[in-house]
């Protein structure tokens, strides 16, 4: 029989860690790191760097190379020191009687009107910083590095060549200052789980097509990492709100096009859209705690993973360990309704509970464990949204929720926000879609959007077939158009 055993005790057990000062204190990323985000501060804050992704990116690039930025002198801006230390720098390499005329030149065509550097070759990334200067922004990049770029060397050759044609560009390349050695902490051991395998293999895939076309994929870059980041946290919320009943498969989100008015009846048929994701984008932060209790439940001394792995394991038990497993959750439960005090009245655990037996009518689980677990979560949940907690709870999804909001949505005026795409995602995305191929047929260009986790309705469609066919890229083989295919346009 397996050892199974919930880990209350000793110093990594769940008391050591969650009581503090008699007091029960919700941590996570100890059993299983899921989400890099925090409670504090909110995701709202950092708007523009979601916006931008340009800091993120250029840390993603700073931890593939183990290297951190330098320091700004004194007060003056990042953005200022590294412009007038590349200029300075560049100066004294050209020997030139022109010196003002040069770094006029230089300061034009490299540097904006705020000094941000252009982004003219991968190794410049690097040098991007965060638009906000708090910390708790750069679990995103460890996050994108752990679950998508960890073990690619492909992604380390993307910045081993410095040669440039360019002479000017070698210059300012020549010129970039020296990067510190990048130190490893403590936060940087505890890795993050690769929840969604499905969508990391298309990535794959599809970095793998940017790769044979550098100079499209520079120009795109923060937008192909921006969009599988939003792409693997809403099917993530969609694949946890299963809570390990049905094998998992991509849920295509539906997405109107920037330009278009969708009508109420539209809307209501867009389903998962905004309004189904934002729901769950305000409950992961239960989520994110009910997988990290559930995880001081081991077996044979092994961490059990998420919910999907759970009901796997817990199927394959003998019927005396599933016994055991289900003791183990019913501890658990018992020992966080007993711990936690911070429900403002009138709430409580007796309502809590009259209310969970009734979504448990509604949810018709089949399976034993999965109501268990989906039990676990509603109280977590309830006591979040009903008790003392409901800042950092809210603070927490504001991670996700803002960063989808910023990116890909539009208000649709009294009916509320709406996924949209631009007209220049989308012909980036179709370009990911055709791959290595000259052209694909239509029907078979609706599928591959699908596995990249986008649906449209028929009107959006003959929206997009009108714009290809604007701007070239259909091609009809009959009068008829029965047989259409959407162009490569690279």
């Amino acid at each position: 029989m397996r050892k199974i055993e919930l880990r209350l005790e000793g110093k990594s057990g769940l008391k050591s860690r969650s009581l503090k000062q008699n007091a029960f204190q919700h941590h996570t990323g100890y059993q299983v790191n899921i989400f890099p985000f925090k409670t504090q501060p909110g995701g709202h804050i950092f708007k523009a760097d979601f916006s931008s992704f340009q800091g993120i990116m250029g840390d993603v690039i700073r931890l593939s190379q183990k290297k951190d930025m330098h320091k700004p002198k004194d007060n003056v801006s990042y953005k200022a020191d590294l412009k007038s230390t590349i200029l300075r720098n560049a100066l004294q390499k050209v020997d030139t009687n022109e010196s003002l005329h040069l770094e006029d030149i230089l300061s034009k065509l490299y540097f904006d009107t705020e000094d941000g550097l252009f982004k003219y070759d991968f190794n410049v990334i690097s040098y991007m910083n965060f638009i906000t200067t708090k910390a708790a922004i750069k679990d995103i990049p460890i996050f994108i590095s752990d679950v998508f770029i960890e073990g690619n060397d492909r992604f380390k050759s993307l910045l081993s060549s410095k040669g440039n044609d360019n002479i000017l560009n070698q210059l300012i390349s020549e010129s970039l200052p020296a990067q510190t050695e990048r130190k490893e902490s403590e936060r940087d051991k505890r890795v993050f789980k690769n929840m969604i395998p499905a969508v990391v293999s298309i990535f794959q895939k599809d970095f793998n097509f940017l790769l044979d076309n550098k100079e499209y994929f520079l120009q795109n870059f923060e937008q192909f990492f921006k969009y599988y980041y939003f792409f693997y946290f809403s099917q993530l919320v969609l694949k946890l709100h299963e809570f390990g009943r049905e094998t998992y498969t991509i849920k295509p989100i539906y997405f109107s096009l920037e330009w278009e008015n969708l009508s109420e009846s539209r809307m209501g048929l867009h389903k998962p859209g905004w309004q189904e994701l934002s729901k769950q984008y305000d409950r992961v932060f239960a989520h994110a705690n009910t997988l990290e209790l559930i995880n001081y439940i081991r077996v044979d001394d092994e961490i059990l993973g998420d919910y999907d792995e759970i009901s796997f394991r817990y199927n394959a038990f003998e019927d005396e360990e599933k016994d055991a497993f289900k003791n183990c959750l019913t501890e658990l439960l018992d020992f966080y309704k007993v711990e936690v005090k911070t429900l403002i009245p009138p709430a409580n655990w007796g309502e809590c509970q009259a209310q969970l037996e009734a979504s448990l009518e509604n949810r018709k689980f089949d399976e034993e464990i999965t109501k268990l677990i989906y039990s676990l979560w509603y109280t977590i949940r309830y006591q979040f949204e009903n008790g003392k907690r409901k800042k950092p709870y809210r603070d927490y999804a504001l991670w996700i929720s803002t960063f989808a909001k910023e990116n890909f949505t539009k208000s649709g005026g009294r009916l509320g926000p709406k996924f949209v795409l631009t007209q220049e995602l989308l012909l980036f995305l179709t370009k990911l879609c055709v791959g290595e191929q000259q052209k694909i047929r239509l029907k078979d260009y609706w599928t591959k959007l699908q596995e990249r986790g986008l649906a449209f309705d028929e009107t959006s469609k003959l929206e997009i077939v009108k714009l290809f066919e604007r701007i070239n890229l259909i091609e009809k083989k009959s009068d008829s158009g029965d047989a259409q295919y959407i162009k490569s346009s690279l």
